[in-house]
């Protein structure tokens, strides 16, 4: 009888299981749902080591950030996040790029800064792939169909730059360009670019190239010229180390740059010193980095969070929720966006050149950190 009992039992153990397994495949639940949405894979490459790393750090926060809310809101997709680190240099970059394409299968794709960009546009226009810089301030970053730009553009920081000269009435610049980087020419130029024609003189360009470390031939060149600022186009360590080189050869002129101070992890350096920065945050974005990192956000960690929202909503615009859209299908939705509202502020919009123009801002070094004065008209 015993042995019947057993068999009986075990019938009704596995008419129990089967029952269940039905059940909850027909019960429909959340943690169901979730996970039978189509995964869409966006790659990110990142400076997460090296010189400006702690850039690569605020801007891979912004991106957990952005992507931590994405959990809790009714979206078509679900959406995974993979990192490669760069350490900033082109050659590294462009192998990471090539990795998040044709190994991790992304489906679009974002990258940092000028001299990574430029070498990550023509493989992602080959693999016809949505690519978003979200920190170059060369043009050049977007060029093709599938790159974009999510940064303020050289041509409006130069105007912002020009316009403060002549508040200021600064008539005589030199500036120290790393002649490398993409972005620090960019800059330059456009600048060379909206002074023509005016009273200012660019008495001087001494370039360098990244890893520098003496920069007394340089100076020696035109400590005599009478300049009246100079404006340095470098990134860290450069910059720290031509702003005291230059101080060191009793030069007493002011140092200024467009952008680059915010590149130090020195800002005492620059005290009571002027500079044109990119696009300033909404005050919600400042706050919510700050209540989740315990810092304020670094230069770029907006362009970032926005970066991965508009990749969103260019997805979810796409495609049904059934299938991923495909790769052009996601590019074309990205370019035909229009006023979108982020972290850098309302009615941001993609233009027919790629790229997402923003305002320049005029900052001060104050008490050590960097403090708006005034936003470009």
């Amino acid at each position: 009888m015993n042995k019947y009992i057993k068999i009986i039992v075990g019938i009704a153990v596995v008419v129990f299981v089967l029952a269940f397994a039905v059940f909850s495949k027909d019960s429909n639940s959340p943690a169901e749902t979730a996970s039978a949405k189509p995964t869409i894979k966006i790659g990110v490459t990142l400076p997460l080591t090296g010189d400006v790393a702690s850039l690569g750090e605020a801007n891979k926060n912004a991106i957990v950030l952005a992507s931590e809310q994405l959990k809790s809101r009714n979206l078509k997709y679900s959406y995974e996040f993979v990192f490669e680190d760069d350490q900033f240099k082109p050659a590294i970059g462009a192998t990471a790029a090539s990795k998040l394409i044709s190994v991790d299968n992304s489906d679009a794709i974002i990258s940092f800064g000028s001299p990574v960009g430029n070498v990550v546009s023509p493989i992602a226009e080959q693999s016809k792939i949505l690519h978003v810089n979200d920190f170059a301030s060369d043009p050049k970053v977007a060029n093709g169909s599938y790159n974009f730009v999510h940064y303020t553009p050289a041509k409006s920081d130069a105007i912002a730059f020009v316009n403060e000269l002549n508040t200021r009435g600064i008539k005589k610049i030199v500036f120290f360009a790393q002649a490398d980087n993409p972005g620090a020419a960019a800059i330059v130029n456009a600048i060379r670019e909206k002074a023509a024609g005016t009273d200012i003189k660019i008495l001087s360009t001494e370039t360098f190239l990244t890893g520098t470390r003496d920069f007394r031939t340089n100076i020696d060149k035109v400590k005599n010229l009478g300049a009246e600022l100079y404006v340095l186009q470098a990134s860290s360590p450069e910059i720290e180390i031509l702003t005291r080189q230059l101080r060191a050869s009793g030069i007493k002129a002011p140092v200024g740059s467009v952008e680059t101070f915010e590149f130090s992890n020195d800002l005492s350096l620059f005290e009571g010193l002027w500079y044109v920065n990119a696009a300033d945050a909404t005050s919600w974005f400042n706050d919510l980095y700050t209540k989740r990192y315990g810092v304020s956000p670094k230069i770029g960690a907006p362009n970032a969070y926005d970066a991965v929202n508009m990749i969103v909503q260019a997805v979810e615009t796409a495609g049904d929720g059934k299938t991923k859209p495909s790769r052009t299908e996601i590019r074309n939705a990205f370019a035909s966006i229009q006023g979108f509202n982020g972290a850098l502020g309302n009615n941001l919009n993609v233009g027919k050149d790629g790229l997402v123009d923003s305002k320049a801002v005029i900052r001060i070094i104050k008490g050590g950190k960097p403090v708006t004065v005034s936003e470009s008209k």
